[in-house]
């Protein structure tokens, strides 16, 4: 298709409320998983060297992924959402009664006029998810859309090859049970005006993401670590710092609703990019690698004195410490680091290290008398070098 008409056709779905989600439900964590998939998502698209890619923000669902920042020829739309406990049922997502199970014959002695089957009907379909999904998909009549309803949690839908979608995932609606399929198909045709094509559920997904709504951040920062071993190695312990950039970035895209004038007011305002995504990747680069700096203060720490054997402990327990941070930290590793900063407020750096980091492991050895000395010496070093970075 005409990559010009893809963007107008976008700008002008994307302008129709009809077609975005705002606000989300369940609270704060339901509106941040959605950004954190996101996050996760832009580091899986980089990682299998997608030439570009625009994620927008609740334009078209929850998340609209188009293969070109400037000129989109196809798309997927997300309905992305959380759940804390058990599987998605039947009922809330389509907004219709699933087919009753096929029941044994009764005995002879026993058989009984059957009552007439009710019709089905479909008021609830437009409110429902996957209701929503097919009309988004449908108001795009020549760029080629899929849509996606993603979660942590399974579909509890029975497939036609036998089992259910909660455990195979990801599959289309094409692939459920056939009088589930069917009733999907109808429900959808419901929301067509009478001659319309039927619906195609071969292009709407059920997909499940392994991403825990009590700890939202730790797959887009192992994603994070697996991407920066790869391209950067040197930086990989700011994978943390990295993802949570791109979180701030985020934020503020999924809270703009005003009606955009054109395409590229719509990439801006809330749109992130593969370039947005390459341009933060790039300044790690700018950043002072921590563990280089470990290595210049462990130098001098020897060299005015230190033995040989602390200065190899404390190199290890800095590793330690960082592949801590890495995964989120924990609250003890937040006390400790809140502690240091205190103290350093307080203490005038000395001409001589030693002197100064030996001062401060006497004050955390009272506080936190249940670590070791030279885990507390580590993470002591290992924060205040972070405190000079910042300070630069």
């Amino acid at each position: 298709m005409n990559a010009i008409n893809g963007a107008a056709e976008l700008l002008l779905v994307a302008n129709n409320p009809k077609y975005s989600e705002t606000g989300g439900g369940h609270g704060a964590k339901g509106v941040d998983f959605p950004r954190w998939w996101a996050v996760f998502r832009m580091m899986e698209l980089e990682k299998a060297n997608e030439p570009d890619f625009l994620l927008l923000f609740e334009s078209v669902q929850d998340v609209a992924e188009l293969d070109s920042a400037i000129a989109p020829t196809r798309a997927k739309v997300y309905q992305v959402k959380k759940k804390d406990s058990g599987t998605w049922t039947w009922s809330v997502l389509t907004g219709t009664v699933a087919p009753k199970a096929p029941t044994a014959k009764p005995k002879k002695s026993t058989k009984v006029a059957a009552s007439p089957a009710k019709a089905p009907t479909f008021e609830k379909v437009p409110d429902s998810a996957l209701g929503k999904l097919h009309l988004s998909l449908s108001a795009f009549s020549s760029m080629p859309v899929e849509g996606i309803f993603l979660s942590n949690a399974g579909c509890d839908f029975p497939l036609a090859s036998g089992g259910s979608a909660a455990t195979t995932m990801p599959c289309s609606l094409a692939d459920l049970a056939p009088d589930h399929a069917q009733l999907l198909a109808d429900a959808f045709a419901s929301l067509s005006p009478p001659g319309s094509a039927p619906p195609n559920l071969t292009r709407v997904k059920l997909q499940k993401v392994a991403i825990h709504p009590d700890n939202l951040t730790a797959p887009a920062i192992s994603a994070a670590l697996e991407l920066l071993n790869e391209r950067s190695p040197e930086h990989a312990s700011q994978a943390k710092a990295f993802v949570d950039s791109l979180m701030m970035q985020l934020s503020p895209l999924t809270r703009r609703t005003d009606t955009c004038l054109s395409y590229s007011d719509l990439v801006k305002e809330r749109g992130f990019s593969r370039k947005a995504f390459l341009e933060a990747l790039a300044a790690l680069e700018t950043v002072p690698d921590r563990l280089a700096l470990l290595d210049i203060w462990l130098k001098q720490l020897q060299a005015e004195g230190l033995d040989f054997r602390t200065i190899t402990s404390v190199r290890l327990e800095a590793a330690h410490a960082q592949r801590d941070r890495l995964i989120g930290g924990t609250d003890l590793s937040r006390e400790i680091d809140t502690f240091c900063d205190d103290w350093i407020a307080d203490h005038p750096w000395t001409s001589n290290l030693r002197p100064f980091v030996e001062a401060a492991l006497a004050a955390l050895k009272v506080k936190f008398s249940e670590l070791r000395d030279n885990d507390l010496m580590a993470r002591f070093v290992m924060r205040a070098i972070t405190k000079c970075v910042d300070q630069n």
